[in-house]
């Protein structure tokens, strides 16, 4: 659904004022995604920082929607996620802007079963309401289907990215949980009972779970028509060989066994159909953090609580693995971190996320090289 017959003034302010200052930078979000694809293919010397900038008067010129607002309405969404957006591309650091259809954790879980969402103002949306483990036996890869809150996210995709044709700001996919996680959505907190009780309920709840995300994954792919990367969150490109993100929070509150018996084959299984990618969870379990290193097609990491984490020991690990880390550590400085992932033939594992005023850019970058050498 659009904005209504009359256009926002806000969008007029865009097309006016924000779209052409982008054009003029595309050239400079291409050179910044190359950047980012040096360090991901090992190069000497490629290390990224991911720069955002806090205080553009065209950011402060959008306005603010509430959560609910945006989910019906193709302008508004839009223009939140373009606010976002500008935070990097106005940056003159690595950070490779992009936008994304921002509908929820459990967008694809409504593929399946008729679940349905519920929208709020002040978070993002969540499911209520669940599947019986009776419920979910009965369905099988055949009862997929793109529910109305599907298809609205990816009408939304359509029209951010005609609207942004030319600006060098890209779509990134839809919130892509790993299969745990959504087997998690779809049955609720009985899933914690069925790991100890049914584990075949289990088991096709999670095989499910990756039909949805297949199905969901490619449908959004069609959209973005990746080139050489598909972007994250606002700042990060992967190379579209290896192009997806899997959270795995509920993870973190399993059992190493249950790991290896649930966890491990199943995301594997995701990250071996799309051909790779990173990992992303909050909070902390030292049985999946050991597992990290040893999941087949998992690239790098990204914590949602880093403060929890001793970077020494996460850099440390990675670098033997030759994987690379995403965010910050609030312990560190962006330079600190970076020379912590330094690896011995001189290549770097940690794109590193910070942020500066617009008129001091220059100098926060020239300090990174100097201080990372």
């Amino acid at each position: 659904m659009k904005g209504g017959d009359m256009m926002l003034e806000a969008m007029k302010f865009a097309e006016r004022e924000v779209l052409p200052v982008l054009r003029e930078r595309r050239q400079l979000q291409e050179e910044k995604a190359e950047r980012q694809l040096r360090q991901w293919r090992g190069e000497k010397g490629a290390c990224s920082l991911l720069l955002h900038v806090t205080d553009s008067p065209l950011i402060r010129a959008l306005p603010d929607y509430d959560m609910y607002e945006i989910h019906y309405d193709d302008e508004k969404m839009f223009l939140s996620q373009l606010k976002g957006a500008l935070s990097s591309a106005l940056s003159d650091g690595d950070a490779v802007p992009s936008v994304r259809a921002n509908v929820g954790c459990g967008a694809i879980n409504t593929l399946l079963g008729g679940l349905k969402q519920t929208f709020f103002g002040d978070k993002m949306p969540w499911l209520l309401s669940h599947l019986s483990p009776e419920e979910l036996n009965g369905l099988t890869i055949e009862n997929i289907e793109e529910s109305e809150e599907f298809k609205r996210g990816l009408e939304q995709m359509r029209f951010m990215k005609e609207m942004l044709k030319g600006t060098g700001v890209s779509l990134y996919p839809m919130d892509l949980q790993g299969p745990i996680d959504m087997a998690h959505l779809f049955l609720g907190d009985e899933f914690f009972y069925q790991v100890y009780d049914d584990p075949d309920i289990i088991h096709k709840a999670l095989e499910l779970s990756c039909a949805c995300a297949v199905y969901a994954m490619e449908k959004n792919f069609e959209i973005i028509e990746p080139g050489a990367f598909v972007c994250h969150y606002n700042d990060l490109v992967l190379p579209k060989e290896t192009p997806i993100k899997i959270s795995e929070d509920t993870s973190t509150l399993l059992s190493k066994a249950h790991l290896f018996e649930y966890m491990k084959p199943y995301t594997e299984k995701l990250l071996a159909h799309f051909g790779g990618g990173y990992i992303h969870y909050c909070g902390d379990n030292k049985h999946l953090y050991g597992m990290i290193p040893e999941i087949e097609g998992n690239r790098g990491l990204n914590f949602g609580n880093p403060e929890r984490h001793n970077p020494a020991e996460v850099f440390s690990m990675l670098n033997e693995k030759r994987m690379c880390y995403y965010g910050a550590f609030p312990s560190l400085t962006a330079a600190e971190q970076a020379r912590m992932s330094k690896r011995e033939d001189g290549s770097y594992g940690s794109f590193t996320v910070t942020s500066c005023r617009m008129d001091d850019q220059q100098r926060v970058i020239e300090e990174f090289r100097e201080r990372v050498g």
